[in-house]
């Protein structure tokens, strides 16, 4: 029950995180499409690439680690 409870609202935090960071992606993406010289754009738009691609990198190492501590039981 409770840890089961305690998963889902992590996994409801993580979505919601994951969410904003994909909507902040979008935003750096279309700006850049915008004005594709922008120096300033392209970082932006590299940088919200970065904390992506490293959430969803620590995502798929927590669901990992709790695959594994599920089959340990």
């Amino acid at each position: 029950g409770d840890v089961y409870k305690r998963q889902m609202l992590y996994m409801d935090d993580s979505n919601q995180h994951l969410k904003h960071l994909l909507k902040q992606t979008d935003i750096a993406f279309k700006a850049l499409m915008r004005e594709p010289a922008s120096r300033l754009l392209n970082e932006q738009y590299e940088k919200a690439k970065l904390e992506l691609d490293s959430y969803t990198a620590s995502l798929k190492h927590t669901l990992n680690q709790r695959h594994q501590q599920q089959r340990q039981r």
